[in-house]
């Protein structure tokens, strides 16, 4: 019979090392009890002598002996059930031997019915044990990985089918009868076996090292067994039986061993080597089984081997397309890489190509930085997604590529108003606006080959142009920003000076609680602009020296949404709005223009509030004059966790204490 397992590396690994000590003499003793057992029964055999004490007795205790290391790996180690199942399937086994001999007294006849029956349960056994560690080992499957260790488990299965049944399809061997069988079901096991090392790139570890020994064994124990039952001088307490019995505590050994993923190297396990050397040997089993007149087992594993390295093959020339189709295009996009638009463009500026016109236009994102920053990477990424695709159907015929991060490229057919067309349609393909966010684009375009000749220039020009237009756009915003300040500072200069106040101390703050650079730039930027709204309201409401009425204060609850308003109608002003909008939010859900509490409101928004509360405490006013330092930070104190964010007024006092 036959039975093979295992997984990798010491059982103890990992464990404390009175563990890792009692581990190791287990696995000592394991071996001393195995060496002695295995070394007793083999001087017996090759003496030719008979015991009942060594032929049954030690024999048979030995299977049981290995049958209890695998179930102690099963209860405590990894890969449970598989050793499990190992430690039924030699249990059987060595339940089959002892059938055998009390069934059958006679040293010189072959299996019973009953055994063989037994030895097929535990064959069915020693199989799934072996699929279960081999899902164990390999956890990542690679087509090519795979057909290789077939075609190499086919071909040593084939070689060894030739050697073995060299008469197997003329009839000098039959082979059904159960040693014939035996053997066939050891090669199928070692076919197997040499199958899992190849999908592990050929790195079987110590303990799949392992299982192939102890396969090997009980194939050449099978062939010692074929051999005794032809030539009619088969018995018990051959050196089969030494073979066999060796096979299991080979497996028992495994067992000390736990399981382990193979890490496969994929350049080394992709070389054609051991696939060549394995398709050239099942072609010399088809010669020899084609000299010799056979076309039995030997052969059609032959010729299996033949049809896998074609498979494979096949298989590895479409992955390497495969490889060379994501070497040229970015992978989240599916657009085409660097790589392939300096590619195109070389193709296209040759010289037999000139008569054909065409326009290369690089953008990069504005605002996209800042999108990503606010609302995470993933979300970041679906938006490239997003704004690639609709870029590709804008450009077409022409084609869209992704340069990296946030810049994207084009080939626009033509040089005339339909490459125009074009390039207006990307632009609007790579805008985006949403109540926070406002995603536009920055272009430079140069006509080739009228203005490059050559990638590099063609490259160069298009990026000095993109680089100068972003300049001029990052200016327009700060224009558009100044303007609007400015505005304000016409109609109420105090007001200006506070809202410059508030945002200097906002950046500070945001910083201080450990928000990163650009964050802390947005909230400051918004901070500047937060009360932009009181335009809106009457200087008579604004003034007042009296509290308000409730028609005044109605009005006063409206002007952050007033506010919002003005900057989103200037797209570069867009990114502060919302939070403008909720600068008047409270820790407790009362304030206004929604009624947010908590985190809801963005964290920009509480460090403003806090920030203008204080600065508002600390400046005179018409109806109270200016607190002290101590007093505003008392106030805030107290008000935190019901108007403020708790956090923030602890950063802000902090900053406060820090200057002072």
């Amino acid at each position: 019979m036959h039975s093979s397992i295992s997984t990798d590396a010491p059982l103890h690994q990992g464990a404390r090392p009175d563990h890792r000590a009692q581990a190791d003499d287990a696995r000592r003793a394991f071996v001393g009890v195995a060496a002695v057992g295995v070394a007793v029964h083999g001087v017996c055999a090759l003496a030719g002598s008979t015991s009942t004490v060594v032929d049954d007795w030690l024999y048979c205790g030995l299977f049981y002996f290995a049958a209890a290391s695998c179930a102690y790996r099963g209860r405590r180690g990894d890969a449970g059930v598989a050793w499990t199942v190992a430690a039924v399937g030699v249990v059987v086994w060595g339940t089959a031997e002892v059938v055998f001999r009390l069934s059958t007294p006679n040293r010189h006849t072959m299996y019973s019915h009953a055994t063989l029956t037994l030895l097929f349960v535990a064959f069915t056994l020693a199989y799934a044990t072996l699929g279960l560690l081999a899902r164990e080992r390999v956890r990542r499957f690679d087509p090519v990985l795979a057909l290789d260790g077939v075609l190499t488990g086919l071909a040593a299965a084939a070689v060894g089918a030739l050697l073995l049944f060299p008469a197997f399809g003329r009839g000098r061997v039959h082979p059904a009868l159960p040693p014939q069988l035996l053997l066939v079901g050891a090669l199928i096991g070692l076919m197997f076996v040499i199958t899992v090392l190849g999908m592990t790139g050929w790195r079987p570890g110590p303990a799949w090292a392992l299982i192939v020994t102890a396969i090997a064994v009980n194939v050449i124990g099978d062939v010692v067994l074929v051999q005794l039952a032809d030539a009619g001088t088969f018995h018990r307490g051959s050196a089969a039986d030494t073979l066999f019995v060796s096979s299991a505590l080979l497996l028992g050994l495994a067992a000390f061993y736990p399981s382990r993923h193979a890490t496969v190297p994929h350049d080394a396990a992709r070389r054609l080597p051991a696939a060549i050397l394995s398709a050239v040997a099942a072609l010399g089993v088809l010669i020899a089984a084609a000299a010799h007149g056979a076309r039995g087992l030997a052969a059609g594993l032959a010729a299996a081997a033949l049809v896998v390295m074609i498979v494979r093959m096949s298989v590895a020339l479409e992955l390497l397309e495969h490889t060379r189709t994501q070497a040229l295009a970015d992978e989240l996009t599916g657009l085409g890489n660097r790589r392939l638009l300096v590619s195109d463009l070389e193709h296209r500026l040759t010289p037999a190509n000139e008569r054909q016109p065409f326009m290369l236009a690089l953008f990069d994102l504005d605002g996209f930085k800042r999108y990503n920053d606010t609302f995470g990477h993933p979300s970041g990424d679906a938006l490239l997604v997003r704004l690639a695709t609709r870029l590709a159907a804008a450009v077409a015929p022409g084609t869209a590529y992704r340069m990296g991060g946030d810049e994207f490229c084009a080939i626009l057919e033509g040089a005339g108003p339909a490459a125009q067309a074009a390039l207006i349609r990307a632009e609007k393909a790579l805008t985006e606006h949403g109540d926070a966010f406002s995603i536009t684009s920055s272009s430079g375009v140069v006509a080739c080959p009228a203005e490059a000749r050559t990638v590099p220039a063609a490259l160069r020009t298009a990026d000095a142009r993109m680089y100068v237009a972003k300049a001029a756009r990052a200016l327009d915003q700060a224009q558009t920003r100044d303007a609007v300040l400015k505005m304000l500072y016409e109609r109420d200069p105090a007001l200006h000076e506070h809202m410059r106040a508030v945002a200097g101390l906002s950046v500070l703050v945001a910083r201080r609680l450990g928000l990163d650079e650009s964050t802390a730039q947005q909230i400051e930027s918004a901070a500047e602009l937060h009360d932009i709204g009181k335009i809106a309201v009457p200087d008579a409401i604004l003034h007042k020296a009296g509290p308000l009425d409730a028609n005044e204060r109605r009005f006063m609850r409206e002007y952050p949404i007033v506010g919002e308003r003005i900057l989103r109608a200037a797209p570069s002003l867009a990114p502060s709005a919302a939070l403008v909008r909720s600068s008047h939010e409270r820790w407790d859900g009362r304030g206004y223009p929604d009624g947010l509490r908590h985190d809801e409101a963005p964290i920009g928004a509480r460090i403003i509030a806090v920030c203008d509360a204080y600065h508002a405490m600390r400046s005179a006013h018409p109806y109270r004059p200016a607190r002290t330092m101590d007093q505003a930070v008392t106030e805030l104190r107290r008000c935190a966790g019901t108007q403020f964010d708790p956090a923030v007024v602890q950063a802000l006092c902090e900053e406060l204490e820090r200057q002072s």
